[in-house]
């Protein structure tokens, strides 16, 4: 059964990130993250979305770090995909 993700989300460079934080099923009291970059307006969830991401093999203690770490790469994602363009 699919998980239901809340996704936080901010603009960067004219792009959204999103960013939901995921409990970790082993071990079950750590987190982590998946970040999508869309186009504003764009469903997190649609298969549209420009880029995404899963984690970076870190264990967050709090969905709070996993979200800040989540945006952070989120951000690098972007410049990434801005500096390729």
């Amino acid at each position: 059964m699919e998980k239901q993700q809340n996704w936080s989300t901010e603009l960067y460079q004219g792009l959204e990130v999103h960013v939901t934080a995921i409990r970790k099923e082993d071990p079950p009291q750590l987190w982590d993250y998946t970040v999508r970059i869309c186009e504003p307006g764009v469903d997190a969830s649609a298969e549209s979305e420009l880029a995404a991401e899963s984690g970076d093999d870190a264990d967050y203690d709090t969905a709070e770090e996993a979200l800040e770490a989540g945006f952070s790469r989120g951000y690098e994602l972007v410049d990434e995909l801005r500096k390729d363009s």
